[in-house]
């Protein structure tokens, strides 16, 4: 009897403490839970250019739509605005592999959040010779408008992209060989570098103020910006031959 006894008020005093570790581990569960969220949305707003992040805050619709600025403020540069030889040896030269895609990555990210970050942008200027021309489609990252490959007349180890998001255009053939000046008021931010075998690098870019933009003397093109960007897209650009 005594025995029996003693087993039940050994259980009893048992379970108080089964309960308090159940309700401290699910306690202690709950809290991790909740700081990985924390931590989790911490990392998806605070990096918009990431695929999955950027999908997700587009769901949401957490993203402000990208801004086309005024050629009376744009964001500013801390180098002001350079040719590509003078970008390479200032910011871009000796990058390569994980440099280069961190670098892009920061680019990217700093577009998507409407240059928030002081200082933040690279503008590009200078003469070049157009040399291939196609339409923005949905397997690049901006998916309407107009895609121009120049050269650089002025330093052969580079040549420029230039995205001109807009709607409708026809006169592709009637553009190679002519000639395209970026000028200061382009406000020609960078998007994206690529360096390929032969060392030559390319330098992808848009002209952030959209609105007007002469390609030449005899066209011009009413820009706008993208609505939403393909994140899947391919950096650079690629051009059939």
């Amino acid at each position: 009897m005594n025995s029996s006894k003693d087993l039940r008020a050994e259980k009893k005093s048992i379970s108080p403490l089964a309960s308090l570790f159940w309700w401290s581990l699910i306690f202690s569960s709950l809290t991790a839970l909740g700081i990985l969220s924390w931590t989790s949305s911490i990392y998806i707003f605070s990096n918009p250019q990431e695929k999955i992040s950027y999908k997700i805050l587009t769901k949401l619709d957490r993203l402000p739509p990208i801004q086309k600025f005024s050629k009376s403020s744009p964001p500013q540069s801390k180098v002001g605005y350079r040719s590509p030889r003078e970008l390479i040896d200032s910011e871009f030269s000796n990058l390569s592999g994980v440099h280069l895609i961190y670098q892009n990555d920061i680019l990217l990210k700093n577009y998507i959040q409407n240059y928030k970050e002081e200082n933040s942008i690279y503008y590009i200027k200078g003469d070049f010779i157009i040399t291939k021309v196609r339409e923005l489609d949905n397997s690049d990252t901006i998916t309407n408008g107009l895609a121009i490959k120049a050269n650089s007349k002025n330093f052969n180890k580079a040549d420029v992209i230039i995205l001109l998001p807009f709607e409708n255009f026809n006169m592709k053939n009637e553009l190679l060989g002519s000639e395209v000046s970026l000028k200061s008021n382009h406000f020609s931010s960078v998007l994206n570098v690529s360096v390929n075998k032969e060392n030559k690098t390319t330098f992808t870019i848009i002209p952030i103020v959209y609105g007007k933009f002469e390609i030449n003397d005899n066209l011009s093109l009413n820009l706008a910006p993208p609505k939403k960007l393909n994140i899947e897209g391919q950096w650079p650009i690629v051009f059939k031959n």
